[in-house]
């Protein structure tokens, strides 16, 4: 099985001021409205960093708008959803506020020689949400403000209509889940896991009633997974598989013909080359193409497919750039 290429282009030309941008989230509504959001900055955990959205509409996307820019302090890693009939944007705040230029510039040779203090590690999630496709947000709602627990990849609805949201521990490299049926106020927590060497970034499928499948982004040089077959409140412990992970982020949506699309870096030691690889059962996995080859960083995938079957994919081009592509089968 094939993807082809439909359209590649960049997000924006130009944030003023912002030259660093990372960690984007794609999602279609309901109303067929394409959203992404991410966050722009002088470098990742400056005091400046904001997080901005955009529309995709007449195959452009719109002039950037910043939604969030809490005061002398980096706001990160924004995930857009729906849940009840409205829009919502999640995000995290370093209440530390931020690194130095010196450590932040360069933040990912620093995280991968070790530990990095006062940044991540010292966030609070919140929240704000929107009646009109993302026109408009409602003020901020702080949904934990105990530091240090973190969020990436979005939540899925599972097929008993309950909510479940993959969270991780930026203090202790460990994945968990909140569930819930009825709001965020009733979250249930489940699960601790963690890999050799810990582990972030949990991303989760359901493969069918109650079993869920959680792939996670670890410091151990591979993608590790986990099986709950209860709706994600038991879990084995993970196991490794043969997918390389440079400690990045990655994407697993399962696809309308029944196969599941994995993003990743097919690298155990740098974010490159970006590829993409298709599995019948998420045990087997077939990569079927590189996004982007060069000796750079192209990070921080994340995936959608649209309602008329086409497949996006926005990702961290250069730390500079967010990029888009349109693939189909």
């Amino acid at each position: 099985m094939k993807l082809k290429l439909i359209s590649s282009q960049f997000v924006f030309d130009n944030i003023k001021d912002r030259p660093f941008s990372h960690c984007a989230s794609i999602f279609e509504t309901k109303k067929g409205e394409i959203l992404l959001s991410w966050y722009s900055g002088s470098y990742e955990t400056s005091p400046d960093q904001a997080i901005l959205i955009s529309k995709f509409d007449c195959n452009r996307w719109s002039e950037p708008k910043i939604v969030v820019n809490t005061p002398n302090k980096a706001d990160g890693n924004p995930i857009i959803f729906e849940w009840k009939d409205k829009l919502y944007l999640f995000y995290v705040t370093i209440e530390g506020g931020g690194l130095s230029p010196e450590i932040g510039i360069d933040f990912v040779s620093f995280l991968q020689k070790g530990e990095i203090k006062g940044a991540w590690d010292t966030c609070s999630i919140k929240y704000r949400f929107s009646e009109d496709d993302g026109e408009s947000f409602s003020d901020e709602i702080v949904f934990r403000k105990e530091w240090g627990w973190m969020i990436r990849n979005r939540p899925i609805i599972l097929s008993n209509g309950e909510l479940l949201f993959p969270f991780y521990d930026e203090r202790e490299w460990k994945a968990f889940f909140g569930i819930t049926k009825n709001n965020f106020d009733s979250f249930d927590y489940f699960g601790n896991l963690r890999t050799p060497k810990g582990c972030i970034h949990p991303v989760v499928v359901e493969k069918e009633d109650g079993v869920v499948i959680c792939f996670l982004r670890t410091r151990d040089g591979y993608i590790y997974k986990s099986i709950s077959k209860d709706y994600g409140r038991t879990w084995i412990e993970p196991q490794k598989t043969y997918i390389k992970n440079p400690n990045s982020g990655i994407d697993v949506i399962k696809l309308s013909n029944g196969y599941y699309l994995l993003a990743y870096n097919d690298s155990s030691y740098i974010r490159s080359p970006l590829s993409l690889a298709i599995s019948k059962d998420l045990e087997n996995w077939e990569k079927i193409l590189d996004l982007e080859k060069d000796p750079y960083e192209f990070s921080y995938p994340n995936l959608l497919e649209d309602k008329l079957g086409n497949i996006h994919i926005v990702y961290t081009w250069k730390r500079m750039n967010i990029k888009h592509c349109i693939l189909t089968f």
